[in-house]
C-alpha cells in the first residue's frame, strides 16, 4: 500500500465517522530532519571488505490528528533520501503509519482501522542494519493493514462483556518473504472489580493465519475460565481451565487438542513485593510460570520472571503492534522466515533492574530464551543484555547511552553468532521549534553462521518544526 492509500483509509474513515472540520480538532505539524553521517562499512560487509562514505539524509515528515468527542484519527508519513557520495548512489524509503479510532454506537459499537509500512529485515544471517542508512540489501519494505471492530457492554459496575474481530493483511516487497493474512476472534464476560474477592474471566480466543505458499492454514482455538479468590490483603489463588484446539502442518499426525489446568497463587507479603506462581499442563506437557517483582521505592525496582509453555508463530506475529519500532518478520532457528504453521515450545527467563534519579533513568535487563520447534525439529537459545542510560543534561540538552549484545545457537549449526550494539546520542532544542545534535554508533557481528561486518556510524543531524 503507497503512502497515499494510507492517507485515503486515513480520510475517508474519518468522513464515515460523521466526523467534519466543525466539529473536530486538528493538529497538523510538518517537521524536516537533515544529516550527515560518515560510515566505515556502508554494505556492512566483511571488515576486510568495508568501504568508508558520507551519507547525506534529508528526511521530511508531516504528522496529522483529528478528535473529537467520537472519533480520532492520526497519521503519520515521512520520506527518507538518502546520498552516498563516494558510491555515487541514492536510495528512498517510505515510512507512515494511518490510525482511525470510532465510536460509531457511543458505549456500545467502537471500530480500529490502520494502515502502515516500515522496512524490515529479510533474513537473520544477513547483515542486519540498526538503521536505514546503509546500503544492505538485506531489507524489504513491509505494509499491514488492521481491521478491528469490536462490541463493549457495561452491564453494571462488576460485570462487562466484549467481543473483537481484529483482521491484519501482512505484505512484503520481497518475493523471499510469505504474505500473510490473520483474523483473530475473541469474546469474553468479566466480574469483580479491584476491590471484591472473587473474580471470573470468560473466554473464547480464535486465531486463524493463512500465507502463501502454504496449503494449511493455522488455527488456534481456546476456551477457558481464569479465576481469582483473594484470600486476605497478601495472599490470592489462581485457577485456569480450559480446552484449546491447535491445527497446524503436521497436526493430523500429532495430538494439538485437549483439556488444560493451571493453578497458581500471588503473594504480597509488603507493598514493595509481588510474587506469582503457576503450574500446569497442556496437551505437550506441563506448563509453569513465576514472576518476582520488588519496589525498592518509587525509583527503584527489580523484575524477574520465567515462563514455560507453547505458541504458534501465527499467534506471535499477531501480537506484535508496535511495527514501527519492532520487524514483524519472525524468524526460525536457523534464521529463515517463517512459515506461519510453525509451532515452538518456549522457556523464557528474564530480569530487569531499573533506577531512577532527579534527572536520569537507567535500565538493565538480562534475558534467555529457549524453543524448541516442532515442524523444524531443532532447538534455539538466544540470550541477550541490554542496558540504557537517559540523561536530562539541561532543561533543553539530552544525553543518551545503549549498549546490547545477543548470542544465539541453534542445533544442527556449528558456531556463534553474536550481535553487539552501542550508540551515544546528543540533543540540544534551542528553540522550540528547532533541535540539533550528534550520534555515535558501532554494530559488530561475530559469526560463525552468519554474515560478519564491523559498522561504525558517526553525524550531526538538525531538525525543524513549522
Amino acid at each position: 500500500m503507497s503512502m497515499w492509500r494510507a492517507a485515503y483509509l486515513f480520510v475517508w474513515a474519518s468522513l464515515l465517522a460523521g466526523l467534519s472540520p466543525v466539529q473536530a480538532s486538528i493538529e497538523i505539524e510538518p517537521s524536516i530532519t537533515a544529516s550527515q553521517y560518515w560510515t566505515d562499512n556502508r554494505e556492512l560487509v566483511a571488515e576486510e571488505l568495508s568501504q568508508e562514505d558520507v551519507i547525506t539524509e534529508i528526511q521530511p515528515e508531516i504528522k496529522l490528528t483529528l478528535s473529537s468527542r467520537r472519533h480520532r484519527g492520526e497519521l503519520a508519513a515521512s520520506y527518507q533520501h538518502l546520498t552516498y557520495h563516494r558510491a555515487n548512489e541514492t536510495r528512498s524509503f517510505q515510512q507512515y503509519r494511518a490510525s482511525t479510532n470510532s465510536a460509531l454506537l457511543p458505549d456500545l459499537l467502537f471500530l480500529d482501522l490502520s494502515a502502515d509500512r516500515v522496512q524490515s529485515t529479510i533474513s537473520q544471517l544477513g547483515a542486519v542494519a540498526a538503521n536505514n542508512r546503509t546500503l544492505s540489501t538485506n531489507r524489504t519494505d513491509v505494509s499491514t493493514i488492521g481491521i478491528r471492530p469490536y462490541l463493549v457492554k457495561q452491564w453494571d459496575s462488576r460485570w462487562r462483556s466484549r467481543i473483537d474481530y481484529d483482521y491484519q493483511d501482512i505484505k512484503y516487497k520481497s518475493t523471499t518473504l510469505n504474505d500473510s493474512q490473520l483474523q483473530e476472534i475473541t469474546a469474553l464476560t468479566e466480574y469483580g472489580g479491584s476491590g471484591d474477592n472473587i473474580r471470573i474471566n470468560l473466554s473464547y480466543n480464535g486465531v486463524r493465519s493463512e500465507s502463501d505458499r502454504v496449503t494449511t492454514p493455522a488455527e488456534f482455538d481456546e476456551v477457558r475460565l481464569d479465576t481469582r479468590y483473594q484470600m486476605n490483603r497478601t495472599w490470592a489463588w489462581l485457577l485456569n481451565i480450559g480446552y484449546e484446539k491447535d491445527s497446524y502442518d503436521r497436526s493430523t499426525i500429532e495430538k494439538t487438542q485437549g483439556g488444560f489446568g493451571e493453578i497458581g497463587v500471588e503473594l504480597s507479603p509488603t507493598r514493595k513485593i509481588v510474587v506469582n506462581a503457576t503450574i500446569g499442563e497442556r496437551y505437550f506437557g506441563d506448563t509453569a510460570s513465576l514472576r518476582l517483582l520488588y519496589r525498592y521505592n518509587l525509583r527503584t525496582g527489580i523484575e524477574m520472571s520465567y515462563r514455560k509453555d507453547i505458541t504458534q508463530t501465527a499467534l506471535e506475529l499477531n501480537r506484535n503492534e508496535e511495527t514501527s519500532v519492532a520487524s514483524p518478520v519472525v524468524f526460525d532457528g536457523l534464521g529463515n522466515t517463517f512459515l506461519v504453521t510453525e509451532v515452538f515450545k518456549t522457556r523464557r527467563s528474564n530480569a530487569l533492574f531499573y533506577y531512577q534519579w532527579v534527572r536520569s533513568r537507567g535500565e538493565l535487563s538480562a534475558s534467555r530464551e529457549i524453543r524448541d520447534f516442532q515442524l523444524g525439529l531443532n532447538q534455539e537459545v538466544v540470550d541477550f543484555v541490554e542496558a540504557s542510560w537517559n540523561w536530562s543534561v539541561t532543561a533543553k540538552s539530552t544525553l543518551d547511552l545503549a549498549f546490547s549484545v545477543r548470542d544465539r545457537e541453534t542445533d544442527g549449526q556449528i558456531g556463534k553468532d553474536r550481535l553487539s550494539y552501542l550508540s551515544m546520542r546528543v540533543e540540544t532544542r534551542p528553540t522550540r521549534s528547532v533541535s540539533m545534535g550528534g550520534e555515535y554508533s558501532i554494530t559488530r557481528r561475530a559469526a560463525d553462521i552468519a554474515q560478519r561486518y564491523r559498522e561504525q556510524q558517526a553525524g550531526l543531524f538538525v531538525s525543524m518544526l513549522f
